[in-house]
Protein backbone atom coordinates (compact mmCIF):
# COMPACT_ATOMS: atom_id res chain seq x y z
CA UNK A 1 0.00 0.00 0.00
CA UNK A 2 1.14 3.34 -1.11
CA UNK A 3 2.40 5.89 2.06
CA UNK A 4 1.19 8.58 0.05
CA UNK A 5 -2.34 9.05 -0.74
CA UNK A 6 -2.69 11.46 -3.82
CA UNK A 7 -5.86 14.21 -4.27
CA UNK A 8 -7.32 12.11 -6.87
CA UNK A 9 -7.16 8.31 -5.64
CA UNK A 10 -9.91 6.94 -4.14
CA UNK A 11 -10.98 7.82 -1.06
CA UNK A 12 -12.84 5.68 1.65
CA UNK A 13 -16.27 6.91 0.67
CA UNK A 14 -18.49 4.43 2.64
CA UNK A 15 -19.41 6.12 6.25
CA UNK A 16 -21.27 4.02 8.76
CA UNK A 17 -23.96 6.41 9.75
CA UNK A 18 -24.60 6.41 13.79
CA UNK A 19 -27.40 3.50 14.77
CA UNK A 20 -30.38 4.29 15.53
CA UNK A 21 -31.38 4.99 19.05
CA UNK A 22 -30.54 7.79 21.78
CA UNK A 23 -27.62 9.01 22.73
CA UNK A 24 -24.98 11.91 24.15
CA UNK A 25 -23.85 14.48 21.87
CA UNK A 26 -21.43 17.60 22.80
CA UNK A 27 -21.38 20.75 20.25
CA UNK A 28 -17.90 20.54 18.57
CA UNK A 29 -17.02 22.53 16.69
CA UNK A 30 -18.61 25.73 17.55
CA UNK A 31 -22.49 26.35 16.23
CA UNK A 32 -22.48 28.48 13.03
CA UNK A 33 -24.72 30.64 11.02
CA UNK A 34 -25.78 29.28 7.69
CA UNK A 35 -27.54 30.94 4.60
CA UNK A 36 -30.19 28.44 2.89
CA UNK A 37 -30.95 29.02 -0.63
CA UNK A 38 -33.75 26.78 -0.27
CA UNK A 39 -35.70 29.12 2.32
CA UNK A 40 -34.03 32.04 1.63
CA UNK A 41 -33.03 32.76 5.07
CA UNK A 42 -30.18 32.55 7.84
CA UNK A 43 -30.30 29.26 10.42
CA UNK A 44 -27.84 28.23 12.92
CA UNK A 45 -26.00 24.55 12.11
CA UNK A 46 -24.89 22.63 15.33
CA UNK A 47 -22.07 20.07 14.99
CA UNK A 48 -22.60 17.15 16.93
CA UNK A 49 -20.11 14.62 18.10
CA UNK A 50 -20.90 11.68 20.61
CA UNK A 51 -19.12 11.54 23.75
CA UNK A 52 -16.02 9.13 24.20
CA UNK A 53 -18.28 7.29 25.86
CA UNK A 54 -20.71 7.11 23.37
CA UNK A 55 -18.07 6.35 20.88
CA UNK A 56 -16.94 3.52 22.84
CA UNK A 57 -20.68 2.27 23.06
CA UNK A 58 -20.67 2.08 19.38
CA UNK A 59 -17.68 -0.08 19.02
CA UNK A 60 -19.15 -2.38 21.74
CA UNK A 61 -22.68 -3.14 19.95
CA UNK A 62 -21.82 -2.29 16.24
CA UNK A 63 -18.13 -3.73 16.37
CA UNK A 64 -15.05 -2.55 14.06
CA UNK A 65 -16.34 -1.40 10.53
CA UNK A 66 -15.64 -3.61 7.71
CA UNK A 67 -12.45 -2.47 5.42
CA UNK A 68 -13.02 0.00 2.73
CA UNK A 69 -15.86 1.90 5.24
CA UNK A 70 -15.71 4.17 8.71
CA UNK A 71 -17.65 4.24 11.35
CA UNK A 72 -19.00 8.31 11.98
CA UNK A 73 -19.67 9.49 14.95
CA UNK A 74 -21.19 12.98 13.72
CA UNK A 75 -24.21 14.53 12.70
CA UNK A 76 -25.50 17.84 12.47
CA UNK A 77 -28.89 19.61 13.66
CA UNK A 78 -30.14 22.77 12.16
CA UNK A 79 -32.54 25.11 13.41
CA UNK A 80 -33.70 29.08 12.61
CA UNK A 81 -33.38 32.14 14.49
CA UNK A 82 -36.50 32.80 16.17
CA UNK A 83 -36.11 32.37 19.74
CA UNK A 84 -40.10 32.05 20.20
CA UNK A 85 -43.51 34.52 20.04
CA UNK A 86 -46.00 35.69 22.62
CA UNK A 87 -49.39 34.55 21.49
CA UNK A 88 -52.17 36.61 21.76
CA UNK A 89 -53.51 34.65 24.72
CA UNK A 90 -50.26 35.87 26.44
CA UNK A 91 -48.37 32.41 26.15
CA UNK A 92 -45.16 31.92 24.98
CA UNK A 93 -44.55 29.99 22.03
CA UNK A 94 -40.71 28.51 21.86
CA UNK A 95 -39.26 27.28 19.14
CA UNK A 96 -36.68 24.74 17.77
CA UNK A 97 -33.91 26.88 18.76
CA UNK A 98 -34.85 27.50 22.15
CA UNK A 99 -36.07 24.06 22.97
CA UNK A 100 -32.26 22.88 21.99
CA UNK A 101 -30.76 25.42 23.52
CA UNK A 102 -32.75 24.49 26.49
CA UNK A 103 -31.64 21.24 26.73
CA UNK A 104 -28.19 21.85 25.97
CA UNK A 105 -28.01 24.28 29.34
CA UNK A 106 -29.00 21.05 31.43
CA UNK A 107 -32.17 19.78 33.55
CA UNK A 108 -31.37 22.34 36.38
CA UNK A 109 -31.31 25.87 34.09
CA UNK A 110 -33.81 25.56 31.66
CA UNK A 111 -36.44 27.34 33.39
CA UNK A 112 -34.17 29.97 33.86
CA UNK A 113 -33.08 30.14 30.36
CA UNK A 114 -36.70 29.95 29.15
CA UNK A 115 -37.75 32.75 31.53
CA UNK A 116 -34.82 34.82 30.31
CA UNK A 117 -35.64 34.52 26.51
CA UNK A 118 -39.34 35.18 27.25
CA UNK A 119 -38.05 38.02 28.74
CA UNK A 120 -36.04 39.48 25.46
CA UNK A 121 -33.00 38.03 26.51
CA UNK A 122 -30.18 36.67 23.99
CA UNK A 123 -27.39 37.87 21.76
CA UNK A 124 -26.14 40.99 23.27
CA UNK A 125 -27.63 44.28 21.12
CA UNK A 126 -25.52 45.38 18.61
CA UNK A 127 -24.38 49.26 17.99
CA UNK A 128 -26.77 49.65 14.93
CA UNK A 129 -29.65 47.83 15.04
CA UNK A 130 -30.09 48.13 11.30
CA UNK A 131 -27.10 47.01 9.92
CA UNK A 132 -27.52 43.13 9.42
CA UNK A 133 -23.63 42.13 9.51
CA UNK A 134 -23.20 43.34 13.04
CA UNK A 135 -26.16 41.33 14.22
CA UNK A 136 -25.23 37.96 12.64
CA UNK A 137 -21.87 38.50 13.95
CA UNK A 138 -24.10 39.07 17.20
CA UNK A 139 -25.50 35.78 16.91
CA UNK A 140 -22.57 33.62 16.29
CA UNK A 141 -21.12 34.74 19.09
CA UNK A 142 -23.35 34.06 21.30
CA UNK A 143 -24.31 30.46 20.09
CA UNK A 144 -20.85 30.20 20.48
CA UNK A 145 -21.62 30.25 24.66
CA UNK A 146 -22.83 26.66 23.80
CA UNK A 147 -19.95 24.96 22.05
CA UNK A 148 -18.77 21.89 24.62
CA UNK A 149 -21.90 21.76 26.07
CA UNK A 150 -23.83 18.39 26.15
CA UNK A 151 -27.42 17.21 24.93
CA UNK A 152 -29.33 14.09 24.37
CA UNK A 153 -30.89 12.85 21.72
CA UNK A 154 -32.66 10.27 19.45
CA UNK A 155 -31.18 9.49 15.82
CA UNK A 156 -33.21 8.06 12.81
CA UNK A 157 -32.28 6.88 9.41
CA UNK A 158 -33.55 8.61 6.28
CA UNK A 159 -32.74 7.58 2.56
CA UNK A 160 -31.96 10.14 0.04
CA UNK A 161 -33.36 9.77 -3.62
CA UNK A 162 -29.61 8.30 -4.58
CA UNK A 163 -30.16 5.64 -1.90
CA UNK A 164 -27.72 6.79 0.64
CA UNK A 165 -28.38 6.68 4.27
CA UNK A 166 -28.13 9.73 6.30
CA UNK A 167 -28.66 10.14 10.69
CA UNK A 168 -30.88 12.39 11.50
CA UNK A 169 -31.22 14.70 15.35
CA UNK A 170 -34.17 14.91 16.81
CA UNK A 171 -35.41 14.79 20.10
CA UNK A 172 -33.54 17.09 22.69
CA UNK A 173 -33.52 16.47 25.98
CA UNK A 174 -31.25 17.72 28.36
CA UNK A 175 -28.40 15.94 31.06
CA UNK A 176 -29.59 15.61 34.44
CA UNK A 177 -33.69 14.64 32.92
CA UNK A 178 -32.57 11.21 33.30
CA UNK A 179 -34.44 9.31 36.44
CA UNK A 180 -31.18 8.83 39.07
CA UNK A 181 -28.60 11.35 37.13
CA UNK A 182 -28.71 14.83 38.25
CA UNK A 183 -25.16 15.45 36.99
CA UNK A 184 -24.78 18.10 39.45
CA UNK A 185 -21.51 19.05 38.15
CA UNK A 186 -22.59 19.54 34.58
CA UNK A 187 -25.53 21.65 35.86
CA UNK A 188 -23.31 23.97 37.30
CA UNK A 189 -21.20 24.38 33.90
CA UNK A 190 -24.19 25.37 32.85
CA UNK A 191 -25.40 27.80 35.53
CA UNK A 192 -21.84 29.74 34.62
CA UNK A 193 -22.61 29.27 31.17
CA UNK A 194 -26.23 30.84 31.76
CA UNK A 195 -24.63 33.26 33.85
CA UNK A 196 -22.06 34.75 31.40
CA UNK A 197 -24.74 34.75 29.16
CA UNK A 198 -27.03 37.37 30.93
CA UNK A 199 -24.42 39.44 32.05
CA UNK A 200 -23.23 40.34 28.66
CA UNK A 201 -26.04 40.98 27.19
CA UNK A 202 -27.64 43.28 30.37
CA UNK A 203 -24.33 45.04 30.02
CA UNK A 204 -25.13 45.59 26.19
CA UNK A 205 -28.84 47.37 27.42
CA UNK A 206 -27.23 48.98 30.17
CA UNK A 207 -29.33 47.07 32.73
CA UNK A 208 -28.08 45.82 36.23
CA UNK A 209 -27.89 41.89 36.50
CA UNK A 210 -30.27 40.03 38.66
CA UNK A 211 -27.96 36.83 40.14
CA UNK A 212 -28.44 33.43 39.01
CA UNK A 213 -29.74 31.47 42.35
CA UNK A 214 -27.55 28.62 42.67
CA UNK A 215 -28.98 25.06 42.62
CA UNK A 216 -31.33 24.31 46.29
CA UNK A 217 -29.20 21.78 48.55
CA UNK A 218 -31.05 18.79 49.30
CA UNK A 219 -33.51 19.11 52.29
CA UNK A 220 -32.13 17.66 55.44
CA UNK A 221 -34.11 15.06 57.07
CA UNK A 222 -36.63 15.43 59.56
CA UNK A 223 -35.25 14.70 63.30
CA UNK A 224 -37.13 11.41 64.70
CA UNK A 225 -39.96 11.87 67.19
CA UNK A 226 -40.77 9.79 69.78
CA UNK A 227 -43.39 10.39 73.45
CA UNK A 228 -42.77 9.27 76.89
CA UNK A 229 -45.37 7.37 78.32
CA UNK A 230 -46.63 10.74 80.30
CA UNK A 231 -47.13 11.88 76.21
CA UNK A 232 -44.37 14.35 76.99
CA UNK A 233 -42.55 14.63 73.49
CA UNK A 234 -38.69 13.69 72.98
CA UNK A 235 -36.65 14.94 69.69
CA UNK A 236 -33.65 12.79 68.49
CA UNK A 237 -31.35 13.46 66.03
CA UNK A 238 -29.83 11.09 64.28
CA UNK A 239 -26.19 11.61 66.52
CA UNK A 240 -28.17 11.20 69.57
CA UNK A 241 -27.77 7.38 68.93
CA UNK A 242 -25.59 5.23 71.50
CA UNK A 243 -24.19 3.23 68.60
Amino acid sequence: MPLLRRANDQQASEWIPIPVGVWRFHISPAPEIKYSEKYNNYGARFPLMLVPDEQARVTEEQGRPPDGSQQSYRISYRTGLSLGYMQRDGQYKSTKLVDFLDACIGQANGKRFREWIQSGGGPRKGKDPDDPAEELQLIQDWLGWFEGLEVYGSVRHEEDAQGVVWARFGGPMAVGSLPGQREDEYQAVGRGKLRSMIVEYEESIGKKTQPIPAAPKPAAAAPRVRFTREGKEVIEDEDDTPF
